[in-house]
């Protein structure tokens, strides 16, 4: 669809900067997690998810903080 042509460009584009690793590094990592004493429940593989995730998750605390009092309040009353 024609629509979405400035869609794909920008995709395309912003993919284009990732830096790509070694597909074969993925194993020996793996199995660090897999043999680890006490392995995470979540992990990420490659350097994209440390560059970005931490901000898209700042941003996340940030809002829930700011609306902390709607969580209160839609707790109510104790029964």
């Amino acid at each position: 669809m024609p629509a979405y042509d400035e869609m794909r460009v920008a995709v395309a584009a912003g993919w284009s900067k990732v830096e790509v690793g070694d597909p074969t590094a993925v194993g020996p990592a793996l199995l660090k997690v897999v043999d680890a004493a006490n392995p995470p429940l979540r992990v990420f593989f490659g350097t994209e998810p440390l560059d970005t995730v931490p901000h898209i998750y700042a941003e996340r605390l940030e809002t829930w903080q700011d609306w902390a009092d709607v969580s209160v309040q839609a707790q109510g009353d104790p029964a």
